[in-house]
């Protein structure tokens, strides 16, 4: 990394920025293109240990995204979250937004045990779920907002939920957090 003054360290401190991301951008080749990368944004859930993370993903059983992993298992992930910009009005080339992003490369692969997969769905549904409302669909009483988790919610799947879909991750150790300060969390404890 160019800017070392940006680079974050360490698997909490790089948790923090994925808890703030709510959408991770993956990078893979398609081969039925002449090898033309392709690109696509996705709900995910996510585990980080020890230096390995492992991002979840659930599609249909058919689709391009599986016949790129399936053909070529190396892709790259990008996922961000952006905050304020700042603007400096005598030299407008030095303004920017203030961030937070992790970035990796690692292997995909399709799910196939059925406890992992359903451990997959059910860390996707809590990232997705954290922070939102209880239930955004639910007849709130007249005048009232919908009430916030007080506690994460606990999703639990089935074997014969799981097969409703094809659940992919990858696992990375290659990957690195950066901030540009200013980003609420992770970001703006950075020095």
């Amino acid at each position: 990394m160019r800017r070392k003054d940006r680079e974050v360290l360490g698997d909490e401190n790089i948790a923090k920025i994925i808890e703030q991301c709510t959408t991770c951008h993956i990078a893979m080749i398609d081969d039925a293109n002449v090898g033309m990368p392709y690109v696509i944004p996705i709900s995910f859930g996510y585990s980080l240990m020890d230096g390995v993370l492992e991002l979840y993903f659930h599609c249909a059983h058919v689709g391009k995204k599986l016949d790129c992993i399936l053909k070529n298992p190396n892709v790259a992930f990008s996922m961000c979250v952006e905050n304020r910009i700042e603007i400096h009005e005598d030299v407008y080339c030095r303004s920017g937004r203030f961030y937070a992003s992790v970035v990796g490369q690692g292997k995909a692969e399709i799910v196939e045990d059925n406890a992992e997969k359903c451990r997959g769905l059910t860390l996707l549904m809590e990232r997705q779920a954290a922070g939102e409302p209880q239930s955004a669909h639910a007849l709130q009483p007249s005048g009232s907002a919908p009430s916030m988790h007080a506690t994460p919610h606990k999703f639990e799947f089935t074997p014969a939920q799981a097969a409703a879909v094809t659940v992919f991750k990858i696992t990375s150790t290659n990957f690195t957090g950066k901030s540009k300060p200013g980003v609420t969390g992770a970001a703006s404890e950075h020095p």
